[in-house]
């Protein structure tokens, strides 16, 4: 085994941060569904812990294409050079034959150049759902494997929850509003830290949160696509540098919106060093 274990989590269309003084609920003061703002209003306590506890990228971007394919890449390869077929996970294999290397995800990231591991790989059906990944696979196998090394997840379903709101007080499903399914995989993240932490793995684990890209939200795009209003989550389709629309007077302003651009990077556990 390594001295340390890693716990990669990549979570599909996840925002680190957003344009400031934008709110998807004036009254309320709530803004978009980002990490930052999330995280400084109390509202996703298990990121908090390990934003507290490790290392946190206040606010990184994706400076190419806000895409999951060339987020992933990025991820998986430290590149967006689309010719590297040799993933980090599959390096990793290769290099140190004898470690336990898994990774679970969803079709098609399991291809060579991305997740794909030459040792024990989880290939899942288009946008799996993350809580039935994380119980029927992820957590049986960290039970069932106490000697494994290097763990890679890639979660979907966030990319989904779009074309509703971004806020609403009552949901009546977590994917009824972006809010909802911000504090249902906060739940979800609670699930997986204490599985670590009960099976004794926390104390030598470094524990990744990352994200490929964001969405749009209260921004030209949206306005063009029909939305009415700022608390509406639309896709990250181009253009990625958009710009705050003003939906009172009905135009475009000055300020850089950039919602697919805004990602999420943390670096924590128990394993990382004082």
């Amino acid at each position: 085994m390594l001295e340390k274990r890693l716990f990669y989590l990549i979570i599909d269309q996840l925002p680190g941060h957003w344009a400031e003084g934008i709110y998807v609920n004036e009254e309320k003061k709530i803004p978009p569904v980002n990490v930052l703002d999330y995280h400084e209003r109390g509202l996703i306590p298990h990121f908090s812990e390990l934003i507290r506890t490790g290392i946190w990228v206040k606010r990184p971007w994706n400076r190419g294409v806000c895409k999951t394919g060339y987020g992933l890449k990025y991820l998986s390869t430290g590149t967006y050079d689309t010719r590297v077929d040799v993933g980090f996970f599959e390096y990793l294999k290769k290099r140190y034959e004898k470690i336990k290397v898994a990774t679970f995800l969803t079709l098609p990231w399991g291809s060579k150049g991305y997740l794909y591991v030459p040792d024990y790989m989880v290939s899942l059906p288009p946008y799996y759902p993350d809580d039935l990944m994380w119980r029927n696979f992820i957590e049986p196998y960290l039970k069932d494997h106490s000697d494994w090394d290097v763990v890679c997840v890639y979660f979907p379903t966030n990319d989904q929850v779009l074309l509703c709101p971004s806020y609403q007080e009552k949901n009546a499903h977590p994917k009824t509003s972006k809010h909802a399914y911000m504090l249902y995989l906060d739940k979800l993240l609670g699930e997986i830290v204490k599985l670590l932490k009960c099976e004794g793995y926390w104390k030598d684990t470094i524990f990744v949160i990352a994200s490929d890209h964001g969405y749009h939200l209260g921004c030209e795009v949206c306005y063009k696509e029909g939305a009415k209003t700022v608390n509406f989550v639309y896709d990250h389709i181009e253009p990625f540098d958009c710009y705050v629309w003003n939906f009172k007077e009905n135009r475009k302003t000055e300020k850089y919106s950039g919602g697919p651009r805004r990602v999420t990077f943390i670096v924590s556990g128990g394993g990382l060093e004082d």
